[in-house]
């Protein structure tokens, strides 16, 4: 299976460190749960000390890379810009990438620091709490990306932690996708994130970006606790295409032609780990395949929720198959 439509992501290449928790652990932990807050390599060993001999499962993450993989798996040339450490969990991530079909040539290597980590926390109800240590993909440099990073690609689908690097390198890297005739698809990363930078992002969405993905927690901080139908009228006043995503309850979105309502798949959850970005690379394959908004909701509906069905990101082949077949 090849699409005729292709995919660059910008991100950090970390590998989740997924456990399984109850809620007092938490207790341990700063920040709210559910949410993402960065921490150090310290306070991740400290955390990884604190689940002793809990089974930590450990998988290729960051937002934009969730994405990519998926998109892989669909036949979606793809590559992801960013930054590892030259080391074991570093190959890690280059070999699963090579595995699900995409390409390396984009990922840079830090010769000083670590590859990063994040660790995800799942409580019984399936909730998860990420504490990322990004250590080398902090070192990721837009200013050595240029245009030619993005020529020959249909689509840059960039996520909301690069602001993290500061709105001038995120701006610059948004201009040269842009100036390689590229689409530019951002997903709004956590609420902490849009908290932290919403004038910011207002910006960015006017100026550079085609389609917005939003859940409810991030809709909510940028525009404020309105019913989802009308958070996603706001973002589509500045973008072209805006999804606002509900989790269980579904999802809102608009291609052009008006508002859908996607419901969600009823399945039995046992971790919400990057069950956003699933959903966002079915949607993505979907749009570029140019079909209606309902078709690309049901596409990404249906990845969610084969994600949230098992624990970490990585999909069994039997989901694969049976995913192709909606395609």
């Amino acid at each position: 299976m090849k699409a005729d439509f292709s995919v660059i992501g910008v991100g950090s290449p970390i590998v989740d460190l997924i456990a399984r928790v109850d809620d007092d652990f938490l207790k341990n932990v700063s920040g709210e749960k559910g949410g993402m807050v960065m921490i150090d390599n310290a306070e991740l060993e400290r955390l990884l000390s604190l689940l002793g001999d809990a089974r930590v499962n450990r998988s290729p993450g960051g937002s934009a890379g969730n994405t990519l993989f998926d998109l892989a798996k669909f036949g979606v040339k793809t590559a992801l810009l960013g930054t590892t450490g030259r080391d074991q969990a570093g190959e890690f991530y280059r070999a699963r990438l090579l595995a699900a079909g995409g390409s390396v040539h984009a990922l840079r290597y830090s010769e000083k620091s670590p590859t990063g980590h994040c660790i995800c926390l799942v409580t019984p109800d399936a909730e998860r709490t990420m504490r990322p240590a990004l250590a080398a993909a902090l070192e990721f440099d837009p200013a050595r990306v240029t245009e030619k990073d993005f020529a020959g690609y249909t689509l840059a689908h960039l996520e909301g932690y690069l602001l993290a690097h500061s709105e001038e390198k995120l701006r610059y890297l948004m201009q040269e996708a842009k100036n390689a005739n590229c689409m530019i698809s951002l997903d709004l990363a956590s609420f902490e994130v849009v908290k932290a930078f919403r004038p910011v992002i207002f910006k960015l969405l006017e100026e550079f970006v085609d389609v917005v993905f939003a859940n409810s927690d991030e809709a909510d901080a940028l525009l404020g606790d309105i019913a989802p139908e009308e958070q996603l009228a706001e973002l589509k006043k500045l973008c072209s295409v805006a999804v606002v995503k509900l989790g269980e309850k579904g999802a809102w979105a608009d291609c052009g032609s008006g508002a859908v309502f996607i419901p969600a798949n009823k399945v039995h959850a046992v971790d919400t780990t990057a069950a956003g970005d699933s959903f966002a690379a079915g949607f993505l394959y979907g749009l570029l395949a140019k079909k209606d908004t309902a078709y690309c909701g049901k596409l990404g509906a249906a990845l969610a929720a084969e994600t949230v069905q098992v624990f970490g990101a990585s999909l069994p082949e039997t989901a694969w198959e049976k995913l192709k077949k909606l395609i």
